[in-house]
């Protein structure tokens, strides 16, 4: 093999990728991955973020795709600089967000022997890539130049799906790493062999799964039979916000309440005045007797499992409720309770379904009883919220408030993702995006970074805890493209574990060293020191105007937001036990809702 025959293989490889969409490829600096980078750069058609830690850069391009719905490419060195990228990953893998993974290797002479910088990349990944491709050497033959481009081809068909997700390419490379032009004969006819291949057009379709038509009647046979149902929706993807309408629609016609997590895609924005849109459901299902609302019969399911803590705490009460649902590409059952799942494209499956429904006028009574319910609690989450008003919950009321319409909004774990549920919805439409697959703190400043490559500003908010988990995010958080605003919401640690059991056992110092972890970092100052504008938001009206200053300036603004350490929990204890002592018939205005829109 010639340094030029491994010039043509790594050029080939580059066109077809943005031959194939792939508009991105973030890449960290190495020695191996030469042929790779330069090939990139001539071809010019991708961005090309440098980031030089690998887990950040992995994390910054599983925000590309998951903003963008795009496949996101990754090129890295040899070695361990490969292992960093499985937390992102994982993350991609069960979260089904297309990416497309170039590893640059050493040789097969260099495998096995102890050569410096050289482990096992074959299948490094596991089962958390939907397929693995292993190039080999370059080979300086048509056919083999052909086979590079379709092996590109398929891997990138693979990660948009029917099951999106990450794929594996490993690319072996030879010394010289440098580019070198043809200079023989047989080199210069493989050149224009290679230059045929570019001109042919790139086929790597999108596959999807549709569910079949006998489970789409036996579910519309069962929502057309029972009156008394609700429609709850856990996480889904950015482009799901497409199908806003058609889960509007099936929910009207049926007669169903909507309970709509913020990552849904369901929450934010208008929706029809016909539609019982239940923001408090979270503790309307946690309150004794659903807080007066009356009992379903029947639940539909739209995607992940509520991570709310009334859907967990309801489960004893709904056990022999039926419950079906409707997923994309993954089977979403984890308590193994589901009368049936249908796997299959949700809006697909959703319009095809209410095409079988009629509407129903005697069905509005059940959908008017749980919007009496919910109008009632979100008054008492109110007055919960005018008594802290420095919790977690005015924090994210106001962050969110701040932000103008369209703003992509990222929702940290932990407790940042339970608590906007009870506090916002409605008001501007805003695509979610949450990083719900393994549900991890890991990877959030950086796969926010990545998100801005959609066009939009970016809003994240995310506890102290993983904002100190990914400092080297911020690094990343300088390739953004749009603003970006990071806000902290400090509340001393890892708060959600003071509602879990273990708070209750009385472990003294112990629970504080190793579950609260209180990360002991200005979060300001760490970022000014990092190269970000930073300022401190000591209330919610000062952390309504950072975050639309933020808004306002492209790149990373990080705002410190201490809150009360406790401040989460109180806000819920407190409006239970007001809806506890409540009149039944106190049915006060909906305020909780940003902007007036219901």
């Amino acid at each position: 093999m010639s340094a030029a025959i491994q010039t043509m293989w790594t050029e080939l490889i580059a066109a077809t990728l943005a031959d194939a969409g792939v508009a991105t490829c973030v890449i960290s600096p190495g020695s191996r991955s030469t042929p790779l980078v330069t090939a990139l750069v001539a071809d010019g058609r991708l961005e090309l973020p440098n980031i030089i830690d690998e887990r950040a850069a992995a994390f910054f391009a599983l925000g590309v795709a998951r903003a963008t719905g795009v496949p996101a490419a990754l090129v890295c060195t040899s070695g361990s600089a490969t292992a960093h990228y499985l937390p992102a990953l994982v993350e991609a893998s069960l979260a089904g967000v297309p990416l497309v993974v170039l590893t640059a290797d050493r040789p097969p002479e260099l495998q096995q022997c102890g050569a410096s910088q050289t482990i096992d990349q074959v299948d490094l990944y596991g089962a958390f890539v939907r397929e693995a491709f292993d190039l080999g050497a370059p080979v300086g033959t048509a056919i083999a130049m052909r086979a590079v481009r379709r092996k590109l081809s398929q891997a990138i068909s693979l990660a948009r799906g029917p099951r999106p997700g990450p794929v594996h390419i490993n690319v072996p490379l030879r010394k010289p790493l440098e580019p070198a032009q043809p200079s023989t004969d047989g080199e210069r006819a493989l050149a224009r062999t290679v230059a045929s291949l570019c001109h042919t057009p790139v086929t790597a379709p999108t596959p999807t799964l549709v569910a079949g038509d006998d489970a789409i009647d036996q579910l519309a046979a069962a929502i057309a039979a029972e009156p008394r149902g609700v429609v709850i929706a856990g996480a889904m993807p950015a482009k799901f916000a497409a199908a806003r309408e058609a889960v509007f629609d099936l929910a009207i016609r049926a007669g169903y309440p909507l309970l709509a997590e913020a990552s849904s895609q369901l929450r934010f924005g208008p929706r029809p005045p016909q539609l019982a849109a239940i923001d408090q459901f979270d503790l309307v299902l946690a309150a004794p007797t659903l807080a007066g609302a009356p009992a379903p019969r029947l639940i539909i399911q739209i995607g992940s499992e509520p991570v709310a803590a009334g859907w967990m705490a309801a489960q004893p009460s709904l056990a022999d409720v039926p419950r079906y649902v409707l997923a994309d590409h993954e089977w979403r059952d984890p308590d193994s309770s589901a009368r049936a799942v249908i796997v299959g494209d949700v809006a697909s499956s959703l319009a095809r379904i209410t095409a079988r429904l009629s509407l129903v006028e005697s069905r509005t009574s059940f959908a008017a009883s749980w919007s009496s319910v919910d109008a009632r609690v979100g008054g008492a989450v109110n007055r919960a919220l005018a008594s802290h008003p420095r919790s977690e919950g005015a924090v994210l009321r106001a962050a969110l408030g701040a932000a103008p319409a369209h703003t992509v909004v990222q929702i940290g774990n932990s407790l940042p993702i339970r608590v906007v549920d009870l506090v916002v919805g409605g008001g501007a439409p805003h695509v979610v995006l949450s990083q719900r697959g393994a549900a991890g703190i890991d990877g959030l400043i950086a796969s926010a970074a990545g998100a801005s490559r959609a066009g939009k500003p970016v809003l994240l908010v995310l506890g102290d805890v993983s904002f100190a988990h990914d400092l080297g995010g911020l690094l990343a958080a300088r390739e953004s493209m749009t603003p970006l605003a990071i806000v902290v919401v400090d509340n001393g640690g890892g708060r959600i574990f003071n509602g879990l059991p273990i708070a209750r056992t009385n472990p003294g110092a112990a629970f504080d060293k190793h579950f609260t972890t209180a990360p002991g970092i200005d979060p300001a100052a760490v970022a000014l020191a990092l190269g970000a504008r930073a300022v401190s938001a000591t209330s919610p009206a000062a952390v309504a105007s950072a975050v639309t200053a933020a808004l306002a300036s492209t790149g990373p603004t990080v705002i410190h937001a201490p809150v009360t350490a406790t401040g989460a929990q109180d806000v819920r204890r407190d409006a239970l036990d007001l809806l506890a002592t409540s009149s039944a018939t106190t049915r006060p205005s909906s305020p909780h809702v940003i902007a007036g829109v219901s």
